[in-house]
C-alpha cells in the first residue's frame, strides 16, 4: 500500500531532525578544541592559532562600496536574450553612521539587453549567461574603485568564478571564460593599486573546505569523533552549531592544492595563493556567512582577518534574521529586475523586428488558449 502524504511528510521531518541532531552532537564534541592551540598539530593548513575567534565590531570612518547585478534570460525561437542590470552602492560612514550614499552608474538605470544568436548547447548557454554577469560585475567593481576610492569593495558571491561557470574545453564560449579569469585578476591588481580591501560575501555557501581541514588535519590526531561522520556536513551546517553570535572561524586558504583546483589553477600563482576565506556569525538567528578575501603571504593573517571581519560585522548586524552587509543589500535592491521592465525591453525589440520567426517567443510561452 502506498504511503499517504502525512506519512511521507512525517518521515521527511524525522529524517531532517535526526540529521540535525547528529550535526549538533558532532559540533559539541569539536568544541573541545576551542581552547586548544592548533599550531600543536604542525599542519600547514592550520595557519591561525585558534579554532574560533571573537569578533570586534569595527568603527567605520570610511567609504564602503558594494556591487551586484540582476539578470534574466529570455529564450526565443532562434536566439536568447539576456537582460542585465549591474549597480554599485557607495556608502560613506562617519563614526559608524551613514553620512552619504551614492549610486553608480545612477540611482536608477534601465536594464541592458544582449541578444545571442549562436546555437549554444544548454550547458554553454548557462555558462555564457553567468560569465556575462560576472564580467559586468567585475568591470563595475574596477570602475568604482578607480572613481570613488573606497576602503572596502564588497562583491556578492565568490571572489573567483565557480566550477559551474567553467565551460568544457571544446565549448565555443571557452574564450569568454578565459577573459573573465583575466578580468578577475585585473580587479585584484586595481584593488591593490588603490589600497582597497576586496571582500566577497557568499549568501548561501555549500563549501566543505573548513570541514575537510578539520577531518584531515585535526581528527586524524584528536579522536573526538570519527572523521567520516562529518562527510554529510557542509561548512555552514557544522559552523552553525560551532559559532555563536559575534564569532568567526579560523581563516584558511581557498584550496589545498592550486594545481588540482578546477578553476584556481587557471589563475596566476601570484593571486591563486593569496585567496583566503573564513566564516563568521553576525547574528544568532541567521546562518554563518562565508567571507573571502586577498591576503599577501608574509603578512599577519589573524590581524588582517580580524580587520575584515570587524568591518563585515559592522555592516551585517542591522537585521537579526538576515546577516548580510547593508551595502550589498542596497546594491541588490537597485539591481533587481522587475517583470514589467523585462517585458518592456522584450516588447520594444520585438516591435522593431516585426514578425521575424527567428525572434518569436517559444510556443510554451505563447499559448493562445487559456
Amino acid at each position: 500500500m502506498s504511503k499517504n502524504l502525512n506519512e511521507v511528510i512525517g518521515e521527511a521531518v524525522a529524517s531532517i531532525k535526526g540529521t540535525e541532531q547528529k550535526r549538533r552532537l558532532f559540533a559539541e564534541k569539536l568544541l573541545a578544541l576551542k581552547n586548544k592551540n592548533l599550531h600543536e598539530f604542525e599542519s600547514k593548513e592550520l595557519i591561525e592559532r585558534n579554532l574560533i575567534f571573537p569578533l570586534e565590531m569595527r568603527k567605520l570612518n570610511c567609504t564602503v562600496a558594494g556591487v551586484d547585478s540582476g539578470f534574466l534570460m529570455k529564450s526565443l525561437h532562434a536566439a536568447d536574450m539576456l537582460i542585465l542590470r549591474t549597480c554599485a552602492a557607495i556608502f560613506t560612514y562617519a563614526g559608524s553612521n551613514l553620512s552619504n550614499a551614492q549610486y553608480y552608474p545612477n540611482l536608477y538605470s534601465f536594464p541592458i539587453p544582449e541578444l545571442n544568436t549562436k546555437a549554444l548547447e544548454r550547458d554553454e548557454l548557462s555558462c555564457s549567461k553567468s560569465l556575462k554577469r560576472l564580467y559586468e560585475e567585475v568591470k563595475m567593481a574596477k570602475e568604482v574603485i578607480e572613481r570613488f576610492s573606497p576602503h572596502f569593495m564588497l562583491i556578492d558571491g565568490s571572489i573567483i568564478p565557480q566550477y559551474a561557470d567553467k565551460p568544457r574545453p571544446d565549448s565555443c564560449v571557452i574564450d569568454n571564460y578565459k577573459g573573465i579569469i583575466n578580468e578577475f585578476q585585473s580587479l585584484y591588481k586595481v584593488s591593490e593599486k588603490h589600497s582597497c580591501e576586496l571582500i566577497a560575501c557568499v549568501k548561501d555557501s555549500r563549501g566543505s573546505r573548513f570541514r575537510s581541514i578539520i577531518q584531515e588535519e585535526i581528527l586524524t590526531n584528536e579522536r573526538l569523533i570519527e572523521a567520516a561522520m562529518l562527510d554529510e556536513c557542509f561548512d555552514s551546517n557544522l559552523l552553525d552549531y560551532l559559532l555563536k553570535k559575534g564569532e568567526r572561524s579560523f581563516a584558511f586558504s581557498y584550496t589545498k592544492s592550486i594545481s588540482e583546483h578546477p578553476v584556481l589553477h587557471d589563475f596566476s600563482e601570484e593571486y591563486a595563493k593569496k585567496i583566503f576565506a573564513f566564516y563568521m556569525k553576525p547574528s544568532a538567528l541567521d546562518r554563518p556567512l562565508r567571507v573571502e578575501f586577498l591576503h599577501s603571504n608574509g603578512a599577519d593573517l589573524t590581524k588582517h582577518t580580524d580587520e575584515i571581519a570587524g568591518a563585515v560585522y559592522a555592516l551585517s548586524s542591522l537585521h537579526r534574521e538576515f546577516a548580510y552587509p547593508s551595502v550589498l543589500i542596497e546594491a541588490d535592491l537597485r539591481a533587481r529586475l522587475r517583470p514589467e521592465e523585462v517585458e518592456t525591453v522584450y516588447n520594444k525589440i520585438i516591435d522593431k523586428l516585426g514578425r521575424n520567426s527567428a525572434f518569436m517567443a517559444l510556443r510554451r510561452n505563447s499559448r493562445p488558449f487559456k
